[in-house]
């Protein structure tokens, strides 16, 4: 086989390796089906409404959106795609029947916990107060001794600074980047071992 050829095959595995998945999910009278899913880091979830009712799919829990993602209203027919790129579980809702218990789970990856705006606690072992927050956030953890520091990612994914955890419970913070810059308002994941948490930071 000519080096031109080796080329085009590595090249061609290459972009096999980087193609990514979507996971349908049907929404069909008052229901997500399936409700729950689990796709991979780089995924996508499709959601068509295939019932004769407005839905919508929006991200957080009990009618809280937390910003990550909102579809706005989808009529029958109409899809939404929405990409994931970090680990964790991602609650979501209809905005109009929520109430009627309209909710499914993306479980992304290993996996983690996605907290409603508001709530202190994390079962996954890393928890965020307040959340939402504004100026400065704390972030507790049980220490491990394989997790060095808290690493905080930005919706699509981008490391956006690891803060020192060595030896500590706790580390403070203050919505600045590596390079010392402010970080905008948003979704931002906070990671320490195997615990993943989502942080949303208001203006």
């Amino acid at each position: 086989m000519s080096r031109i050829n080796v080329l085009v095959v590595a090249l061609l595995m290459a972009v096999g390796l980087s193609w990514a998945t979507q996971v349908p999910v049907s929404i069909v009278d008052f229901a997500f089906s399936p409700d729950t899913v689990r796709v991979n880091p780089g995924d996508s979830v499709v959601w068509t409404n295939n019932g004769a009712f407005l839905h919508t799919s929006t991200s957080g829990v009990n009618g809280v959106w937390d910003s990550l993602w909102d579809s706005g209203d989808l009529a029958h027919g109409a899809t939404f795609v929405h990409g994931f790129a970090v680990d964790g579980t991602f609650n979501y809702f209809c905005r109009h029947h929520y109430l009627g218990g309209m909710k499914g789970v993306v479980v992304v990856g290993a996996g983690g916990v996605n907290e409603a705006p508001g709530a202190p606690e994390n079962v996954a072992g890393i928890a965020s107060f307040p959340n939402p927050f504004s100026a400065t956030a704390t972030i507790r953890f049980a220490p491990a001794g394989s997790a060095s520091g808290v690493t905080v990612f930005d919706a699509s994914g981008r490391l956006v600074r690891t803060l020192p955890a060595a030896h500590v419970a706790f580390v403070t913070w203050d919505g600045k980047d590596s390079r010392g810059q402010e970080t905008g308002p948003g979704v931002y994941f906070c990671r320490y071992g195997s615990g993943a948490l989502a942080v949303t930071r208001l203006r």
